[in-house]
C-alpha cells in the first residue's frame, strides 16, 4: 500500500510540480465524483458546482450553480456566487484567526479552480474529480491546467 500512496504523491507533483517542495502537501481523501473543486471551496461536498446552463443548474445531488449569478466562467461570476455565502473580496491569502479564506484560479481570463483554507490555516484543494489534497500555500498548485491565483476571497468563519 505505501507504494501505490508514493505512487500517487509523485503522480499529483508530476501535474502540480510547485507542491514537491511544499512540506504541508498531502492526500487527503480517496477519488470522488460526486464534488468538485468549486463545491469543496463553498464547503459542499454532494454535488458538482459549475455553471452549465439551465440543464446543469438542478440541485440533483451532481450538478449546482446558484440562481441568480451569470452562468459564466468569467471570475466575476464566481466572485459573486461566492459573495452569496458571505466571501469578500480580501488582499492576502495569509491566514487570519476567525476567518475563513478561498483562492480562485484563472487561466485565459475564465475561472479554472478554487482553494479553501482549512481553520489551521493549511489550504486544501479538490482536484476535479479526483483526490482532496492539502497544501502549504494557495500558489503550489498553479499549473498549466489551473493557471494562477487571481483573487482571494474571506468571510467569517462559519
Amino acid at each position: 500500500m505505501g507504494e501505490g500512496i508514493k505512487g500517487i504523491r509523485r503522480e499529483i507533483i508530476e501535474l502540480f510540480p510547485k507542491l514537491a517542495g511544499d512540506v504541508n502537501f498531502n492526500k487527503t481523501s480517496p477519488e470522488d465524483e460526486n464534488y468538485n473543486c468549486i463545491a469543496w471551496a463553498y464547503s459542499r461536498k454532494d454535488r458538482i458546482m459549475w455553471p452549465g446552463g439551465e440543464e446543469e443548474k438542478v440541485l440533483d445531488g451532481f450538478h449546482f450553480w446558484p440562481d441568480g449569478v451569470e452562468d459564466s466562467t468569467d471570475i466575476k461570476s464566481f466572485i459573486e456566487a461566492f459573495g452569496l455565502i458571505g466571501y469578500e473580496i480580501c488582499d492576502s491569502w495569509e491566514h487570519e484567526i476567525g476567518f475563513q479564506k478561498v483562492a480562485l484560479y484563472i487561466l485565459n481570463d475564465e475561472c479554472t479552480h478554487a482553494s479553501r483554507e482549512l481553520s489551521n490555516g493549511i489550504w486544501s484543494s479538490k482536484l476535479g474529480k479526483w483526490y482532496d489534497i492539502q497544501h502549504g500555500s494557495p500558489y503550489t498548485i498553479e499549473n498549466e491546467t489551473y493557471g494562477t491565483v487571481h483573487c482571494f476571497l474571506k468571510r467569517v468563519f462559519p
